[in-house]
């Protein structure tokens, strides 16, 4: 094990430990939406919180938003992968 993956080791644990690995995670979620779902969708939209497994997205335009509703399973499945976590239960598009 590398120096940086014992560190990072210490970083999860003291995270867990303190009770905010789930917070964190789910920052990570939101600040990665433009990276997971790709540059139009990121152009159309913005994701701005998750409460209770329920990521809750902005939509510029209502043809996007229902779009975008078509794409829901799609999109939680894809986020949960990129983050190797299932952090997303639910989208909810506003």
């Amino acid at each position: 094990m590398s120096r940086a993956e014992a560190i990072g080791n210490v970083f999860t644990q003291l995270f867990r430990d303190l009770g905010i690995e789930k917070a964190i995670q789910q920052n990570v979620a939101v600040t990665r939406w433009s990276e997971i779902v790709g540059e139009r969708i990121a152009e159309v939209s913005e994701a701005q919180r998750i409460e209770n497994g329920v990521l809750f997205v902005k939509v510029n335009t209502p043809v996007w938003r229902n779009e975008l509703v078509f794409m829901k399973a799609s999109l939680v499945k894809n986020i949960n992968d990129a983050l190797a976590k299932n952090i997303v239960k639910d989208i909810k598009f506003t």
